[in-house]
């Protein structure tokens, strides 16, 4: 699930390999034209894949220009990032 509200845009639902390549069509273009803060309150499930999504998000605000804030990330998406060596990433 992807809902925008201004800058904002919440995240929810499952975030995994098999939902990750229709997030990321649809969450690509918001973050190029506005959004600059990813809320990842509502997600349910992560799997290595929300990782490949969240970092592709922020590289995608950086080439224009913007620094992609996160919030609410759930303790299983930090404790992937730690165990990947990326947690400096997000």
């Amino acid at each position: 699930m992807i809902d925008r509200d201004g800058n904002l845009c919440r995240l929810g639902g499952d975030v995994t390999l098999e939902t990750v390549p229709v997030l990321l069509e649809k969450i690509r273009p918001l973050v190029q034209f506005g959004v600059d803060t990813l809320d990842c309150a509502a997600i349910d499930n992560v799997d290595s894949a929300a990782l490949g999504l969240i970092l592709a998000c922020k590289r995608e605000a950086a080439a224009s220009q913007k620094n992609l804030k996160l919030k609410n990330l759930p303790q299983s998406l930090n404790s992937l990032a730690s165990l990947y060596g990326i947690a400096d990433q997000l």
